[in-house]
């Protein structure tokens, strides 16, 4: 899929910026010139679509094989690996999105609805967005900022899945050494660190409570 890049304004320092509405990413650079692709690196993904069946799916889990190497996870549906986005009504989603619905309930977040007062399209925070509430709000779909009443914390999910459970983890500890495999199960709300389903982990010899090490290690995914 091609860019396809627009310019929504200037920003507060007074630079231009262009968005790319496909990759949903930013095409321009920091003295505010366009840029002939956008910055995604991901845009592969966007070559594969899958239509969410609400009736039909069964499982959606996010997998990070390692995520003390590389923070880029990989979407099972029903248990088989799809490398590509999920489309839902006017959403498009990836790896990254389900990582937002990871640490937001992870972290006992109550998410809400929240529209792009630009666009209308719903919104979705990711990274450190995903359990820190905010009134201002980029939208991915349009490239707008956009402010909200009271600070909250959107995930487009709830538009046609509005029960995912909360992650419910159990008090036992693993030790990590070099491969650490994160197994996010959307519909039972189970977390697995390799295939343990615990709250702290034992690593370089420190324990870390699960909840911080994910929200440190997934706060630039956004």
């Amino acid at each position: 899929m091609k860019c396809n890049i627009q310019y929504v304004g200037k920003q507060r320092n007074g630079v231009k910026k262009y968005w790319c509405t496909t990759h949903k990413s930013i095409a321009s650079n920091n003295k505010g010139e366009e840029l002939k692709e956008c910055l995604c690196t991901y845009k592969e993904l966007y070559e594969n679509e899958i239509c969410i069946d609400k009736e039909n799916i069964k499982s959606i889990k996010l997998v990070y094989s390692n995520i003390l190497n590389q923070t880029e996870g990989k979407i099972y549906i029903d248990n088989k690996e799809f490398n590509g986005v999920l489309i839902f009504n006017d959403s498009i989603l990836h790896y990254k999105d389900l990582g937002g619905m990871l640490l937001s309930k992870l972290n006992n977040i109550k998410l809400e609805n929240v529209k792009c007062s630009h666009c209308n399209r719903f919104h979705t925070d990711n990274g450190k967005f995903a359990y820190t509430p905010h009134k201002i709000h980029l939208c991915l779909y349009c490239g707008h900022m956009f402010r909200v009443k009271e600070p909250n914390i959107g995930n487009e999910f709830l538009t046609i899945y509005n029960d995912i459970p909360s992650i419910k983890l159990e008090g036992e500890m693993v030790s990590i050494d070099n491969i650490c495999t994160i197994e996010y199960d959307l519909f039972n709300g189970t977390l697995l660190v390799n295939n343990n389903n615990v709250n702290r982990i034992l690593i370089k010899g420190k324990e870390e409570n699960i909840c911080k090490f994910l929200n440190k290690t997934l706060e630039n995914e956004f």
